[in-house]
């Protein structure tokens, strides 16, 4: 049975960007972070035989970077940085980073674009929630 709180994953614009089915009227908000997953066993304890949950598979944490009414468009949450060595006669040794999106692992026939025609293992109709 799927909890009423998650959500799916309805389009995959590129490998950087995807789409849930929630927006702001459930409640989601600019930044916040979701984990698209694949639900896992019960865990139960064995002196009790109370159920504690799933161990859930997490393939990524990404986070809502436009929020629309019924819809979030979402990026990675993990994201690359560099620091490549600056070098220059007035300011010697200085590192300037630079950040930039990580590639979510998506499944390449999956993707439809929506911005931009880029290519990319997350599926359509995977679940996501808001993360703890």
């Amino acid at each position: 049975m799927i909890d009423s709180n998650f959500y799916k994953v309805i389009k995959i614009i590129s490998e950087y960007q995807i789409v849930i089915n929630a927006g702001a009227e459930a409640g989601l908000k600019l930044n916040d972070s979701i984990e698209i997953f694949v639900p896992g066993e019960p865990v139960i304890d064995p002196d009790s035989k109370e159920k504690l949950g799933t161990l859930d598979f997490v393939k990524s944490r990404v986070i809502i970077d436009t929020l629309l009414p019924k819809m979030s468009i979402c990026v990675n949450s993990t994201k690359t940085t560099t620091t490549p060595f600056t070098a220059s006669i007035a300011i010697p040794n200085i590192f300037q980073a630079t950040t930039s999106l990580k590639k979510l692992d998506v499944n390449p026939i999956d993707i439809s674009g929506g911005y931009s025609n880029t290519d990319r293992q997350i599926r359509i109709g995977d679940l996501a929630r808001l993360a703890p």
